[in-house]
């Protein structure tokens, strides 16, 4: 039996709202302080868009996360107002559908797939069950975000109107939607034209049942030319072969294949982490492409300035067999520089794992190859070139376009 460790698995308080930090669409920042020891924090509250918190306010808060030091950025979590009469915290014109399914905290979406819902009837046709070889940029790492659509967007891949990026948030990490930085400061800099949140994750401007469902959304509904697909804040790893949250991200592969899009795959790399299995192309990646994915992906590989590096990698990549199961397109990293300039177009740090470009630059490097080969591919099917493969089967696209990126790159 395995017992609990003393810490405990939920803890609950009550506190009271002492002044408001921030405010978005869909969230608040908020300080408290606690009424059982007068400790002072913050807090963040998802119902602000109906149920704004105010300075005086008293509310039960979740300080499950400070007292066990995970990476939430010191937060709290607001679970309601104490002794407000019963409110909508969160009104949808028809949802039903329910997400954070019987827990004390569950709620009903507006899901695109649903009958009262005006897109209903695109997933009631064979026609519209494909992604129409759009290609979906694959990654596990949420903070690569920023640099995979500044790169997308960048001046190389500009055409007679802008790409349009949609992003699908899966529910193998953080479940709303609103507690990232980046999505918001996207959607706010036209970047993002929409959101999509799976399973259980919640909160985009679209809501979806499922992966499959969320990726038909994204290019049906949103009409998006590129799918970016990331799992949101807050992985998880344990040092285990199979126990990290990006396993979910197999799945996703095997939809957007399935499917008929054009999986692009943004392998995990760094020469910064101090940890033996996440030094050059992280087991991660390693382990859902050589082991796990049933099939091919396109693999965007960066050519590093430095030939130890791209040797290394390419050693990882021929010993487990990763070369011969995938489609791998190199392509010159841009070198740190230009990253630079493109965080210079970003309001927020650009980091991961706590590094920075300057540190770290190799996942961003990746990240980079991955959305240029994306841009220039959907600018190609947004235009029509009549190049590109028409009526091959899911199983044949990924070798087809991973040989013309080859050539147009």
């Amino acid at each position: 039996m395995v017992k609990n460790g003393g810490d405990g698995m939920q803890r609950l308080t009550q506190a009271t709202v002492i002044g408001i930090v921030e405010e978005r669409t869909a969230l608040q920042i908020v300080s408290v302080e606690l009424n059982e020891n007068r400790e002072i924090g913050q807090a963040l509250y998802y119902a602000a868009g109906a149920m704004p918190c105010r300075v005086g306010d008293q509310v039960l808060v979740n300080t499950t996360a400070v007292r066990q030091g995970l990476g939430t950025g010191g937060y709290h979590f607001i679970v309601s107002k104490v002794g407000a009469e019963e409110a909508d915290y969160l009104p949808n014109a028809w949802g039903h559908i329910v997400k954070m399914r019987y827990s004390p905290l569950q709620l009903t979406v507006p899901a695109v797939e649903e009958e009262e819902s005006p897109h209903h009837s695109l997933f009631l046709e064979r026609a519209t069950e494909t992604l129409q070889h759009v290609p979906v940029v694959i990654g596990e790492l949420h903070s690569l975000l920023p640099i995979i659509c500044l790169a997308i967007h960048n001046m190389e891949h500009q055409q007679s109107r802008p790409l349009r990026v949609a992003f699908v948030m899966p529910d193998g990490a953080s479940l709303p939607i609103a507690i990232s930085r980046h999505v918001h400061q996207l959607r706010e800099q036209g970047m993002l034209v929409a959101t999509v949140t799976t399973g259980q994750a919640w909160g985009g401007d679209l809501e979806a049942i499922n992966i499959y469902t969320g990726l038909l959304a994204a290019r049906h509904v949103a009409q998006a030319d590129v799918i970016v697909c990331l799992l949101g804040p807050g992985v998880a790893g344990t040092a285990t072969r199979l126990g990290f949250s990006g396993m979910q991200l197999v799945e996703v592969m095997h939809a957007a294949a399935t499917l008929g899009g054009v999986p692009l795959v943004v392998p995990r790399i760094s020469f910064s982490d101090q940890r033996d299995r996440h030094v050059g192309i992280s087991h991660h990646t390693i382990t859902m492409l050589s082991r796990h994915l049933l099939l091919p992906v396109v693999l965007p590989l960066p050519v590093f300035s430095d030939s130890f590096q791209s040797s290394w990698v390419e050693q990882q990549l021929y010993l487990e067999g990763i070369l011969r199961r995938h489609a791998v397109v190199r392509k010159k990293a841009p070198d740190v520089d230009a990253l630079l300039q493109l965080q210079e177009r970003y309001p927020l740090l650009i980091e991961t794992m706590g590094r920075g470009i300057a540190v770290d630059p190799t996942p961003f490097q990746a990240a980079y190859c991955a959305a240029s080969c994306a841009a220039r591919l959907g600018e190609a099917i947004a235009s029509g070139d009549a190049s590109l493969a028409s009526d091959l089967p899911p199983e044949a696209l990924v070798p087809y376009y991973a040989d013309w990126l080859n050539r147009a790159m």
